[in-house]
């Protein structure tokens, strides 16, 4: 059953990832693709390592392969693997069509769920909470954004890059339902430094040394890894263990609207009456979800 701190935690959540595409969008005027993952990923890694190690905490790590063997698997499947393809993509991809192509993430946990999951059967309710959102999500991008699939031979493998990058999300979110449970911040934590061991040897020591960045691309970077990775893997650990997979997964449309509100706030993007459309969409997709979780 869904709780009103359920709800709250999935707002909270969504504004951290819609977030991201703005820091990611600056970040990138100073590191490339790979060093963004690695250093979003270090900075988490290292701040949920000292939550963890606070003295008198209550954070215990397991001792069994099996909690490790997910946990690893989620740190290359849910952080490494995406951040990387996304960033990647992004460089030859606009926001609207990446936004897009994200949001097939929900249909990539419907029909995982369905046969990974026991407690989570499709239903009527999901697919058509699906299409609401997904057309929500298309109509806040714009139709053209979706006409843009496609092109040269460049373009459609960064196409394919993101959607490989919203495969993997949702594949993670499904192993994070069938791991065994603990503490989300236990799992945050070995997730994040397993995640930085993979990664931040290959990627760090040339962002740090050998780029010039401004305070402005150091802030960006720093609020990308310690909140929208770091904070956030808590909030989504929290969400998988509580609720259900495809809950979590709406995610994907209540991000592109935040992603869409602070490009207006802070770069001066127009709104266009599309964008209510897509909120009245999206919202009718939350509600049909709550009214298929009490079934």
């Amino acid at each position: 059953m869904l709780k009103p701190r359920h709800w709250v935690i999935l707002l909270l959540l969504s504004l951290l990832w819609g977030s991201s595409y703005l820091m990611i969008r600056i970040a990138l005027e100073a590191w490339s693709p790979d060093q963004i993952t690695g250093l979003r990923i270090l900075l988490a890694a290292v701040v949920l390592l000292a939550l963890a190690l606070i003295p008198g905490g209550r954070y215990m790590m397991p001792r069994s392969l099996r909690p490790w063997a997910f946990f690893l698997a989620i740190a290359l499947i849910g952080n490494c693997i995406p951040f990387y393809l996304i960033s990647w993509g992004q460089q030859q991809v606009e926001s609207g069509l990446a936004g897009i192509l994200a949001a097939v993430t929900p249909l990539c946990v419907l029909l995982m769920a369905h046969f990974m999951l026991d407690d989570e059967r499709i239903t009527g309710l999901h697919l058509v909470a699906f299409l609401l959102g997904f057309a929500g999500v298309v109509v806040l991008m714009g139709p053209d954004s979706l006409a843009a699939v496609g092109g040269s031979a460049g373009r459609l493998v960064s196409q394919l890059a993101i959607l490989a990058g919203a495969v993997c999300y949702a594949l993670a979110t499904v192993l994070a339902r069938l791991m065994p449970g603990s503490h989300p911040v236990v799992t945050a934590v070995a997730v994040m430094v397993l995640a930085a061991i993979v990664v931040s040897p290959l990627t760090v020591p040339a962002a740090v040394l050998d780029v010039e960045y401004t305070p402005i691309q150091v802030a960006a970077i720093s609020f990308l890894g310690v909140l929208c990775t770091g904070a956030a893997s808590i909030m989504y650990f929290y969400l998988v263990n509580h609720t259900s997979a495809r809950f979590v997964s709406l995610l994907n449309y209540l991000v592109p609207l935040w992603a869409v509100a602070l490009g207006w706030l802070v770069f001066g993007e127009a709104l266009t009456p599309n964008t209510l459309l897509a909120l009245m969409l999206v919202i009718s997709a939350l509600v049909m979800t709550q009214l298929a979780m009490r079934k």
